[in-house]
């Protein structure tokens, strides 16, 4: 369903940061932001084109347990849900994963087909990274 996800430039910050400094001024990704904006995903991209309420704010953190490593497939898999009360009244097209920072920096970004999202519907995302 996803027409293209990105890293942003501040997602290569948070890798960076967090993969060679002995204390991290980023913190980990383990938030996930949606919303109804369709411009095509750039490394540029500080946050997503028009967020949207999920649940008394515009983020939320990963399902429990996630994100999870395969060390041998060198993948990480990440899992967002919004249950039949979140974002509601919202044709959603884009979707970002952040970070936990005062103010939350943008990991990557990706834009989809719509879901029109309402109370009839939860939605669930499932996120695949690999280093290649």
């Amino acid at each position: 369903m996803a027409n293209g996800s990105i890293i942003t430039t501040d997602g290569k910050k948070i890798i960076l940061d967090r993969t060679f400094n002995s204390s991290p001024t980023r913190t980990a990704v383990s938030q996930f932001k949606v919303g109804t904006g369709t411009t095509t995903p750039a490394i540029t991209d500080t946050d997503l084109v028009t967020a949207v309420d999920i649940d008394g704010d515009n983020f939320k953190d990963f399902v429990s347990g996630y994100p999870t490593q395969d060390f041998t497939a060198l993948s990480n898999t990440t899992r967002c849900f919004l249950n039949s009360l979140e974002a509601n009244g919202n044709n959603l097209t884009e979707f970002g994963i952040v970070n936990s920072d005062g103010t939350p920096l943008l990991f990557s970004r990706t834009v989809f087909t719509t879901i029109s999202k309402s109370t009839s519907n939860e939605v669930t995302f499932v996120v695949k990274d690999w280093v290649l």
